[in-house]
């Protein structure tokens, strides 16, 4: 009599791992013919929207004065931006913003005179918005302007005295996200973005009026 020994566990193992390929396959397939379908009822031109992002970026600076060595400082920066936007098309979107963020502080030394900083800053913003669904539906890349209002405020203890200086600036702002149905006429999205020289990721929804 002549035994036949097969190799059941590399067998067993090439069957599991062409079933995991399949599942995300299946899935992947899937996910694409849900992102199309909501791409394709989201995106209708000549719509108005509104929304609110809220994010968080990491912020590093300078001393704001010359031969200063800081001390202390803000190392993050907190804040929320409201926008009106429209679709142009089904791809392209506009989007007016304003974003409050969080005031950065900052104190700092040169051995003699210290001082305590304060910088709050006000930002708008007009920003295009790109969507890239032969990628991914849902997939964007944006690009715009922003304009900011700067208030330093400075407070020298020793001295007993304090300023304050206030400037505008513009900026480009510039990054990419993805964005889903989450029902009716509510997106929800992801987004990175250079904003105002701080580097953001924020999260938000909006609504679509139809």
């Amino acid at each position: 009599a002549v035994l036949c020994r097969f190799p059941l566990s590399r067998v067993t193992h090439s069957v599991f791992v062409r079933s995991v390929m399949s599942i995300k396959s299946l899935a992947f397939a899937l996910l694409s013919v849900v992102s199309t379908i909501s791409y394709a009822a989201e995106n209708d031109a000549g719509t108005f929207y509104v929304g609110l992002d809220a994010g968080s970026g990491k912020v590093k600076k300078d001393p704001l004065t010359p031969n200063f060595r800081i001390t202390s400082e803000s190392d993050r920066i907190d804040g929320g931006r409201l926008y009106l936007g429209y679709q142009i098309s089904p791809k392209l979107s506009v989007e007016l913003g304003a974003v409050r963020p969080s005031d950065y502080k900052q104190s700092a030394t040169n051995g003699f005179i210290s001082y305590n900083a304060r910088v709050e800053t006000k930002n708008h913003d007009l920003t295009l918005f790109y969507k890239l669904p032969e990628l991914l539906p849902g997939l964007f890349v944006l690009g715009g302007v922003t304009y900011s209002t700067i208030t330093t405020s400075v407070q020298f203890p020793l001295l007993r005295t304090s300023t304050s200086v206030r400037k505008t600036d513009t900026d480009f702002t510039w990054g990419g996200g993805y964005e889903t149905n989450l029902f009716g006429n509510v997106d929800g999205r992801v987004m990175y973005a250079r904003y105002a020289g701080t580097n953001l990721v924020t999260v938000g929804l909006k609504y679509r009026f139809k």
